[in-house]
């Protein structure tokens, strides 16, 4: 069955909200298209015939691929950037009990 590749404008507006970043409208209306383009393409990638086709979950086999753990030292004028609530030089979070 295919889905809705049309995305909206208020579905680009949650997004937007969602990764905190503001968008115009020219913006808006340029990811309204370029996502729902996107997601046009899934839509023909669905009607692959795939039945007959093994599942693969890694196309090159590396398995256990990790890297040493390196602490390294960020100065936190950079680092407190980020947060979106501050309250002095401490980063702010719900309650959680």
């Amino acid at each position: 069955m295919p889905r809705k590749s049309r995305i909206t404008l208020k579905e680009i507006e949650h997004l937007a909200w969602l990764a905190r970043v503001q968008l115009t409208k020219k913006e808006k209306r340029l990811f309204k298209e370029q996502l729902s383009s996107i997601l046009e393409y899934f839509d023909k990638l669905d009607e692959a015939n795939v039945e007959e086709l093994p599942p693969t979950f890694h196309v090159v086999e590396h398995y256990n691929v990790f890297r040493e753990d390196e602490p390294r030292q960020f100065p936190s004028d950079i680092v407190l950037k980020n947060p979106p609530k501050m309250k002095g030089r401490f980063i702010k979070a719900p309650r959680i009990v």
